[in-house]
């Protein structure tokens, strides 16, 4: 497999992960801490349904750019890197929102749930999975890079 396969793969990877992770982990896995919550508002259920649609919409984009355009074009690349790694990178950023969480330590639905300790360290897994994401995507986007050439002649095609 060359450079841009894999590249190109890494992308499509990130993109489903993006439309499947979110529904597949918040809509049905720990539907009781959010969609299923009794004590979430309707309000605060359509921001996450919200989210859902957008995750979709990006992963999906995403993978429109990858089918329709060459890979090897630059451009066409980055917007599919930045498409299906946008709601990680949003993830993340709004985990550091005032009064907001990224676990459930104190979710009366999810008892006894504790993120997982590595090397001494809490992780929590929607942060690593975003990150992961990210990197993903992005890495892919770097290998398809090195393999057409310069990145910065990215900058001369936007």
């Amino acid at each position: 497999m060359n450079r841009v396969s894999l590249g190109r793969n890494l992308i499509v990877v990130t993109a489903i992960l993006t439309i499947v992770v979110p529904i597949g982990v918040d809509g049905f896995l720990l539907a009781k801490a959010h969609m299923a919550n009794p004590l979430w508002l309707p309000h605060a259920k359509l921001h996450c349904a919200m989210s859902f649609f957008a995750a979709i919409s990006l992963g999906l984009s995403a993978l429109a750019v990858l089918w329709t355009r060459p890979t090897t074009d630059l451009a066409s690349a980055a917007i599919a890197a930045f498409l299906s790694t946008t709601f990680w990178m949003g993830l993340v950023l709004a985990g550091v929102w005032p009064d907001t969480s990224y676990g459930f330590s104190n979710d009366p639905n999810l008892i006894n749930f504790q993120p997982p300790v590595v090397f001494g360290l809490l992780v929590d897994p929607n942060v690593a999975l975003a990150l992961v994401s990210i990197i993903l995507g992005w890495v892919g986007f770097a290998l398809i890079g090195s393999a057409v050439g310069n990145v910065g002649e990215l900058n001369k095609k936007i």
